[in-house]
């Protein structure tokens, strides 16, 4: 099997996690937030809670993925086996230390995981030369669906705030989404999914107001909230570093070593 150098993949992660307003726009992404508790640890395994806490959740959504890979392309057990020893040893050498280091560079920030994961198994399907273009193609559609829906929902939200502030017909309503949707950006999914909805800002839905809207909303003197809290929580899956990946029945080879888990904490002589 040949499998792609992880430089090439992971050139393409780390350059939007050093400069992620590349890949999300303008808007700043709300935070996942925890705090570091710093382990004794051995060599490659976590270095504190946060680094802990991260790479469970990231090898719970890699998981969560492989259940959905299988239910959309149907692995034999040889491709099956093939992937997750190539994620299992990618994860073991590279990949964990990737989010580490943005965890660890950036305290006060939030990582979107789910997008970084999707991209990474994007390339892991690729790199496995067993599995078919028929397959990839069906996992690509099921990325697709599922970004469309995202859109869905989140404009969805944005028009029902705008027909609150300012009282839009149904046919407005249409216009007002299809304008919404025309200035789509990703960073407005992780948004939402961290609690906040994007504003709907006057000059992007104009065109579709009556002269009195345009003129209540071009009010400087009126009360104008820029954001609305959706009630969102980051709430992801998590696995063990002590559980291999697994997809159709298939578990990752005994031969790859697991990363170690941390270390408790040194505890005080009395």
């Amino acid at each position: 099997m040949f499998v792609r150098p992880f430089g090439c993949w992971a050139i393409l992660i780390l350059g939007s996690l050093a400069n992620p307003s590349s890949v999300y726009g303008q808007v700043a992404i709300p935070a996942v937030r925890l705090q570091a508790r710093v382990m004794a640890a051995p060599a490659n395994a976590p270095v504190n809670d946060r680094d802990h806490a991260a790479r469970k959740w990231v090898r719970g959504l890699i998981q969560q993925d492989l259940n959905a890979i299988q239910t959309a392309c149907n692995l034999n057990p040889k491709q099956a086996k093939e992937l997750v020893d190539l994620i299992e040893a990618e994860w073991r050498s590279k990949f964990a230390a990737v989010f580490r280091s943005y965890t660890e560079a950036n305290q006060r920030g939030g990582v979107d995981f789910e997008f970084r994961v999707e991209t990474a198994i994007k390339t892991w399907l690729r790199d496995v030369e067993s599995i078919t273009e028929e397959q990839r193609s069906a996992w690509n559609y099921e990325l697709d669906s599922r970004n469309a829906l995202r859109r869905r929902v989140v404009i969805g939200k944005m028009v029902s705030d705008a027909e609150r502030k300012f009282g839009l017909s149904s046919k407005q309503m249409k216009e007002v989404e299809a304008l919404l949707q025309e200035r789509w950006k990703e960073a407005w999914w992780i948004m939402y999914r961290n609690g906040t909805t994007p504003e709907t800002k006057f000059a992007w839905i104009s065109t579709a107001l009556s002269d009195a809207q345009r003129t209540a909303g071009a009010d400087p003197s009126g009360i104008r909230q820029e954001y609305y809290t959706s009630g969102g929580a980051v709430d992801l899956p998590s696995k063990s570093l002590a559980d291999r990946f697994a997809i159709a029945g298939v578990s990752s080879d005994e031969s790859i070593p697991l990363q170690p888990q941390p270390a408790a904490p040194a505890q005080r002589e009395p």
